[in-house]
This record gives C-alpha cells, structure tokens and sequence, in this order.
C-alpha cells in the first residue's frame, strides 16, 4: 500500500531540516557551553547547566540554516543536492529558520543576564559576518567561524556565575585554535567548488599544500593551550586530562596524516575523511573539559551516546550531504538544477 502523498511531501520536508541541522556536528556546541559552565565556580544546577547547553545549540542550528541560506548561490554550482538548491527545503523557510533560532537565542541570552547578552550578539554577530561576506576571504574567515566555538564556552560560564577569566583563558584560546583548524580542513574539502563560486579561501589562493601545514600548525596550538588549561585544574585530575588529551591527539593523527602525505594534491574525499575524524576528536577533546569541571563520570557519560549518533550520523548521512549521489534516507536522487541558478 502506497503512503499517502501529504506524507511523502512531510517526511521529504523533515529530512532536508535534518539534513540542514547537520547531526554529526549537532552535540558538539553543547558540549562547549557544559564545559565553560564546568569550569566556572557557580552553583552547577540543573536548570543551568541545560541552558548553558541549549541556547549553543539552538544558535548552531540557527547558524547552521543561515549558512545554507548564504551559500544557496555556490551550492547551486557545487553542491546542487544539498536541500536549498534541490528545491526540497524553500530558501525562506531556511531563512525564517535561522532568523527564528538566532531571536530565540537573543530571548534566552537576556533572560540570563547582561554577560550571556553580549556573548549572544558577538556570536549572532560572527555567524552574519561569515556568511555574508568573510567565509569568501581566506583565513580571516576560518578566524571568525573558529570564534563560534570559544564564544560557546564563555556562554556556558557565563550562564554559571560568578564569571572568572582565569580557568577559562586557556581553553578560549585552545577551541579558537582547534575550531579554527577544523574550519580550515574544510575549506581543503571545497577546494574546486569555491574557486568555481569565486571564493579566496586559503587552499583556493595558496593551496592545499598550504592548508594542510597551516591547519597542523594550529592543532599543536590547540594542544598547547589545552594543556596550559590543565595545569589549573583541580587536584587529582590533571593526570586522566593529559591521558585523555594524548588519547585525542591520537584521533586528530589518524586525520592528518593521510593528508601529509598527498597535500599537493589533496583529493577532496582525503581531506572529508580528515574532518569526520576531526569531528570525533573534538567531541572526546570538550568531554575532556567537561570533565575537569564536572568530573570525569558525567563527561564518559555524555560522551558515550554522542559520540556513538555522531559516528553513525557521518557514516550514514555525511558523504552525501558532501558530494551527492543517492539520498541515503529516501534511496531517491533529488531532482537536478541548473548550475549557477539563484534560489529565493
């Protein structure tokens, strides 16, 4: 018996919003605001330890839509299955999305005080100017979309106060690195469909090679500043967060080496594969934080279950979402578009 077409039309809508949220990237942010929130001295109740996760994640979400919304017209070019240029997911309907999300983040940030206020805009503030203008220019753009994650920990202290900038310093500098990085090996990823949208990421204007050693240089970074992090930590746990770090080390190692050794001519599937492990590595690396705040049994079980959908959201939907083909969740292509077209 065949579904009725009302609900072929609704499931097809549910997975372009799912497909739009990105899963596999959807537990990270929240484990930044845990984190900051774990690190601040404040009373760790529930109610604010959840909005210190929520109000991250609703904005990444929102961010998320916005983003698509911004690249509909290199997307259509590059990436023409994605859901806005397939025509499964309206541009305004991913438009109202975002801006719906980003108000609603407003709402919650000022019902929590000035300091989540502010953070809010600065974070609003960054995700238009990434889309709008900087993801198009280079390394002043990874800079600007690495800041998201470093925003969402100070979000999730300052929703905990009292505010202290001394424990939190080290890890704003090491997820700015780490998030900076990652944003980089994207790009690597993009190479061919940015340079035919007209877009001067780094690898586009000083290639792969480039990319590869400058997103490396900022990993070790990224090590270095967790590890200054560490050595402020509370008594007797400084010991399981270095095992823990050399344990994430070894993740973001399975990524980088393949691209090492074919930077010059990096194919965009090497460089996807690189992410994905990115993506695993930086969820152990924020459980690690959450740990030093929260203690290393509710970290373990947080990071369990995440890591488990978001190792299963890459495997099942991430390559498609990336270079097309089949859609993994209907078993049907989308319909095709003309290249270089405009969606409103």
């Amino acid at each position: 018996m065949s579904r009725p077409a009302w609900v072929t039309r609704l499931r097809g809508q549910v997975i372009a919003h799912l497909q739009t949220w990105r899963l596999y990237t959807f537990w990270y942010v929240g484990f930044l605001g845990l984190a900051g929130a774990g690190l601040s001295p404040g009373p760790h109740d529930g109610p604010r330890l959840f909005a210190a996760w929520a109000v991250p994640t609703l904005g990444w979400l929102g961010g998320h839509y916005l983003s698509d919304y911004f690249d509909r017209e290199l997307d259509a070019i590059a990436k023409p299955h994605r859901p806005i240029p397939s025509g499964r997911l309206p541009a305004r309907v991913a438009l109202a999305c975002g801006v719906l999300a980003m108000v609603s983040v407003a709402v919650l940030a000022v019902l929590t005080g000035w300091r989540t206020s502010l953070i809010a805009v600065l974070a609003v503030a960054a995700v238009l100017a990434y889309g709008l203008r900087l993801k198009a220019l280079g390394i002043a753009g990874n800079l600007v979309r690495g800041a998201l994650g470093a925003l969402a920990l100070l979000y999730g202290a300052a929703a905990v106060p009292p505010f202290g900038w001394a424990a939190l310093l080290p890890f704003v500098a090491a997820f700015w690195l780490h998030d900076t990085c990652s944003n980089l090996v994207g790009t690597l990823r993009d190479v061919d469909g940015d340079r035919a949208g007209g877009y001067r990421t780094l690898p586009v204007t000083h290639g792969t090679a480039t990319g590869v050693r400058i997103a490396l240089g900022l990993y070790v970074l990224t090590l270095l500043a967790a590890c200054w992090g560490g050595l402020a930590s509370p008594d007797g746990r400084l010991g399981w967060y270095l095992a823990a770090l050399a344990g994430v080390a070894a993740v973001a190692l399975t990524g980088f080496a393949p691209m090492l050794g074919r930077q010059r001519q990096l194919p965009a599937r090497l460089a996807l594969r690189a992410h994905e492990m990115l993506v695993l590595e930086r969820l152990c690396l924020a459980a690690a934080v959450i740990g030093l705040g929260l203690g290393a049994v509710p970290a373990v079980l947080l990071l369990v279950p995440a890591l488990t959908l978001t190792w299963w959201s890459q495997r099942t939907l991430r390559t498609w979402y990336e270079f097309g083909g089949d859609l993994p969740a209907t078993g049907t292509a989308p319909p095709s578009v003309e290249r270089g077209s405009s969606y409103a």
